[in-house]
């Protein structure tokens, strides 16, 4: 039952999985109401049509054609392009000071315009996955845009998945259901025996005595963050009790209390 979930929210994250469904846009009791999806710019922004996209600049001074990406999960505004110049042309729309870059995008045989997490366009050495979750949503990823040798690293949507914060079941994507005795909720499966019952790469832990459930795998604290936010951040660690226990261990996101 292994797939891509978890190297979805740790590296390159070149999968499709992203399209999938998100969890809560509610961080729970004890965090802040800013919204999971969407960006702070017009570029990024959650959609259904193309009409939806870039409402502050006047008829014909996009320097493109507006587009909303639908296949991403929640729907991107952008717009086609032929270098990174044109993003960011017209007046209004832009909002930040954001970078952005022209690149292409999948098999779709366009260029367009997205955030960029581009290690020159980071300040500080950043972590890229924070730097998404940080300036543009909590469920933005950094991954290659795909498109063959000309790909770049950019900011998008990705799948909440196990490990997002929730108030309920609804929450939480497909079959998985919330662990509301967590700290901000943790979408996850409940009650797993081995990790064979988890989905992906998610591992079958305990939690007190009895209780079992499938915790999210990270390589970093950002994993722990992704649709939770900093306030809600999960532990990243190894020193938990893997109920497979000749498996080896990896480090997982670890709620609190």
């Amino acid at each position: 039952m292994r797939n891509a979930l978890g190297t979805l929210i740790l590296a390159t994250l070149a999968s499709v999985h992203w399209l999938a469904a998100c969890g809560s846009d509610s961080d729970g009791d004890d965090s802040d109401d800013t919204a999971t999806s969407g960006s702070p710019e017009p570029t990024g922004a959650a959609c259904e049509t193309e009409g939806e996209c870039f409402p502050d600049v006047a008829d014909g001074e996009l320097v493109g054609d507006a587009l909303c990406l639908t296949d991403v999960r929640g729907g991107y505004c952008t717009h086609t392009c032929t270098a990174d110049a044109d993003c960011c042309a017209a007046e209004g729309e832009c909002k930040t000071d954001l970078a952005q870059v022209c690149s292409p995008f999948q098999s779709t045989g366009q260029t367009m315009c997205f955030l960029s997490c581009e290690a020159e366009d980071i300040p500080d050495d950043r972590d890229e996955q924070e730097y998404c979750q940080a300036e543009a949503s909590r469920d933005f990823i950094c991954r290659s845009s795909g498109g063959g040798s000309n790909n770049r690293k950019v900011c998008v949507p990705g799948d909440c998945g196990v490990g997002a914060a929730c108030d309920s079941d609804a929450d939480c994507s497909g079959d998985l259901e919330c662990a509301i005795d967590a700290r901000g909720g943790y979408c996850t499966v409940t009650g797993c025996s081995s990790s064979d019952d988890c989905p992906g790469d998610t591992r079958c832990v305990r939690w007190g005595d009895a209780e079992t459930y499938c915790a999210a795998p990270c390589q970093a604290d950002s994993d722990c963050s992704f649709c939770r936010g900093d306030d809600l951040r999960a532990t990243c660690t190894a020193d938990t009790d893997f109920v497979d226990d000749d498996e080896a261990p990896v480090e997982v996101c670890v709620p609190s209390r």
